[in-house]
């Protein structure tokens, strides 16, 4: 695009000439609010007396500019915003690091721990599932990696809007079962009909991360990260 010059461009005496070096998409150029202005006095000096603008079109003209002036400065202040919250969450999570919590997901990792008699036992696995509203039953399994489901258990309908639960990591007959992950689901009955409700795990927070979407809670045992509203209770 070719950038005009002082002798082509009749708004060059109103300080509105694009500079040489800059181009018409580098925002240089753009036209402000006192640009605006300028422009809407100089049409009133040069106007044809015989043919006068119409007040009711530069009015709402002016009110259009005005209003796309108030949206940009409030993106701006909104940008402003979201930057700080960012930032306050980036220092809240950082704060849970190497803390215990319940966390939204349907994973978790369950750990074997010796004794100093070298005897080993797993180390168990902690959960939560939301109560759906009229719910006459609720039933929480357990599967391993190959599918296999390692334990069921039915949840008491107590009023509890999130009742929490607990797997001893025995296997029905008594044995330990090994250290991994393991899948949790739950399924309510409700109206007679069966519903399936959200989960949540205990988990250790390992670290924290920062993206694009704000901080990213990295938990212990290779589990799927987390956000920072994932998290509804700590444990520890």
């Amino acid at each position: 695009m070719t950038t005009p010059t002082n002798a082509t461009n009749p708004y060059a005496s109103l300080g509105l000439a694009i500079p040489a070096n800059t181009t018409a998409t580098s925002g240089t150029g753009s036209l402000n609010m006192d640009s605006f202005m300028k422009l809407l006095t100089t049409q009133l000096q040069n106007q044809d007396p015989t043919k006068p603008t119409d007040n009711s079109q530069m009015i709402a003209q002016l009110a259009q500019f005005s209003s796309l002036q108030g949206i940009s400065d409030l993106n701006t202040t909104v940008s402003g915003f979201k930057s700080t919250l960012q930032s306050n969450q980036v220092m809240q999570a950082a704060g849970l690091v190497g803390k215990a919590a319940i966390v939204k997901g349907d994973s978790a990792y369950m750990y074997s721990t010796t004794a100093a008699n070298g005897t080993s036992s797993p180390s168990g696995v902690l959960g939560a599932v939301d109560m759906p509203t009229g719910a006459t039953s609720m039933t929480v399994t357990m599967t391993n990696a190959s599918g296999q489901i390692v334990n069921s258990q039915s949840i008491p309908i107590n009023g509890d809007t999130r009742p929490t639960f607990t797997w001893d990591g025995k296997m029905a007959d008594g044995s330990n079962a090994p250290a991994g992950k393991y899948t949790l689901s739950a399924n309510a009955t409700v109206s007679g009909k069966s519903q399936a409700a959200q989960t949540y795990v205990g988990a250790v927070i390992k670290s924290v991360g920062v993206t694009n979407s704000g901080p990213q809670l990295n938990l212990d045992g290779g589990l799927p990260p987390a956000k920072l509203t994932d998290v509804v209770e700590i444990i520890s």
